[in-house]
């Protein structure tokens, strides 16, 4: 294709964007609305699975062994929870070792059971902290310790509702994001379409004499796909510089007024999560104002 043919294509597609600017700007305003939705579902589902990769890094199962268990089975205990599938790592903490990190957290009163470390006396139960390979398999892992409650184990504990809650929030984002990218994107597809419909029926004239001139049916065709993809990526490109700046103030926003926050759990960057979502971004309109705009053309240019 040539040169001087590609620049006519694009001039007349941005000429008729211009004679049609209402239609093309509900185009781009719903184009950028589909936009919106995905970056705001992708920011949220990529920071929910930061933070669960984060909390499965930190998060372990605790089980404590019981007192009338006599030290010489603590190896073979410890064996049988690593030959468990799905476990990578086991670290036995002692009644004693607990107590002086229980101590250290109140270090201010020097005093602080200080009586009953004395007495001999056996506070806080032998543990065994174990960690797993992936999140999801945490529950699967607890019901097979808690086969040996009661023989060797007092109790197993993990934060169930915790990991399940956020698990829960992620996939209820996903899909509902999907949802709505689904709709909104269906709408614009629409509109694109009776965008493209008013510029075939205004140009009809136009059409017929390029049609005697002996214009192929492709080279009357792509000014019109064209119009609908820059409609699409100018909508998707609106939406994707918004969202990078305000999801920036945003996290900005966060730091400042939410420090704790902040502390706990540190957000991805704008540049971690635009690196991906800001090309797929204007990926997505080009898609969508390319489906409209040659669905367009199926139906209404007979050429």
């Amino acid at each position: 294709m040539k040169i001087r043919t590609i620049k006519y294509y694009i001039k007349e597609a941005f000429l008729s964007i211009i004679r049609n600017r209402l239609m093309a700007i509900a185009s781009m305003i719903t184009v950028s609305c589909c936009i919106f939705v995905l970056i705001f579902s992708y920011g949220v589902v990529v920071n929910v699975n930061h933070l669960l990769g984060t909390v499965e890094d930190e998060m372990m199962l605790s089980v404590f062994v019981l007192d009338e268990v006599p030290d010489e089975d603590l190896d073979r205990i410890y064996a049988r929870i690593t030959r468990i599938e799905h476990v990578i790592d086991v670290r036995f903490i002692s009644s004693e070792e607990a107590m002086e990190n229980f101590g250290t957290r109140y270090s201010d009163d020097p005093y602080f059971l200080a009586g009953l470390v004395e007495s001999g006396v056996r506070i806080l139960p032998r543990t065994y902290e174990i960690s797993v390979s992936d999140i999801i398999y945490q529950e699967e892992v607890q019901r097979e310790l808690e086969r040996y409650v009661g023989i060797y184990f007092e109790q197993v504990r993990y934060a169930q509702e915790a990991v399940e809650t956020l698990i829960s929030i992620n996939n209820a984002i996903r899909i509902g994001g999907i949802v709505a990218i689904l709709f909104l994107g269906s709408v614009s597809i629409i509109i694109i379409m009776n965008t493209i419909k008013l510029t075939v029926t205004s140009r009809q004239s136009e059409i017929n004499i390029m049609q005697y001139v002996g214009a192929t049916a492709w080279f009357i065709r792509w000014p019109f796909i064209l119009e609908g993809m820059i409609t699409g990526f100018l909508g998707a490109l609106v939406a994707a510089i918004i969202g990078l700046f305000g999801y920036g103030e945003i996290i900005r926003r966060i730091a400042e007024t939410l420090p704790v926050i902040d502390a706990l759990f540190e957000l991805m960057s704008a540049q971690q999560v635009f690196m991906i979502l800001f090309p797929a971004s204007l990926l997505l309109g080009i898609c969508i104002g390319a489906i409209g705009s040659v669905s367009a053309v199926r139906r209404h240019l007979h050429v």
